[in-house]
């Protein structure tokens, strides 16, 4: 890897840069949001809206429903006044090293309980 590619990884993440979400951990609907709009992440096993089990611990947060910049997630307004806070989930698969490795400094390791 040269270093210009090196440096890059180590950039700071900034608030300003996208992270790509989804509500449900095997969901084909995927949304970005800015990084500073994810709040309280965490390890968890279920999401929001229909409280689906994941089959090992994922990145969550919680955005507010219209705080989405491009794509779309599974939700409605429909129970409520909008906009209101949604649990989202944080894939690897979905974002590069950097965003990512920026959530786990945030939160951990997963914890020993969840490990495969």
């Amino acid at each position: 890897m040269c270093m210009k590619s090196k440096s890059k990884l180590n950039k700071p993440v900034d608030a300003m840069e996208l992270v790509s979400v989804r509500r449900n951990w095997n969901s084909w609907e995927i949304a970005q949001v800015y990084v500073g709009d994810v709040s309280n992440p965490l390890w968890d096993l279920e999401s929001g809206g229909v409280k689906e089990s994941s089959p090992e611990a994922l990145i969550f947060g919680y955005i507010w429903c219209d705080m989405i910049v491009s794509g779309s997630v599974a939700h409605s307004c429909l129970h409520g006044t909008a906009p209101h806070s949604i649990k989202i989930c944080i894939l690897r698969k979905d974002n590069s090293p950097r965003i990512y490795n920026y959530f786990l400094t945030l939160i951990g390791p997963k914890p020993a309980l969840w490990q495969r």
